[in-house]
């Protein structure tokens, strides 16, 4: 991992993402997205139609994203991404910086143990986390 060379990204946009008024946390996500899956399955063996499970498509999806988001901690889509933080509050963020050494965009990498920089252009492209 290279020393930063005035590498900063910016945050353009933050937004807590809620509910009611309330702050969505990441559990409480995937608890009513595995509540939600877990009915539509039984409600299709129970009235054998394809309709429960058409509709099921939709919190299958919304808990993959939910699963992905809770293991990288950050899904990107498109300029905007979404973010949770340590204490599971999610938020809607705009993140804007450029790679020093290509001029490529850039974007966070988050693991468990692990926060960097990453350029989107060039993956070998990576600096210490410096965000504002």
């Amino acid at each position: 991992m290279k020393k930063n060379k005035k590498v900063k990204l910016q945050r353009e946009i933050e937004k807590p993402i809620t509910v009611f008024g309330k702050q969505l946390k990441l559990t409480r996500l995937l608890l009513i997205l595995i509540v939600g899956v877990v009915y539509f399955v039984s409600l299709y063996i129970e009235i054998k139609t394809l309709t429960p499970l058409i509709i099921g498509i939709i919190p299958a999806i919304l808990l993959i994203i939910a699963i992905v988001i809770y293991q990288n901690r950050i899904i990107y889509f498109g300029d905007y991404s979404i973010e949770c933080s340590n204490a599971g509050d999610l938020y809607l963020t705009k993140l804007k910086g450029r790679c020093p050494t290509c001029d490529g965009q850039l974007k966070i990498v988050k693991k468990f143990n692990t926060e960097y920089i990453q350029c989107q252009n060039n993956s070998e492209h990576k600096f210490y986390l410096e965000v504002d």
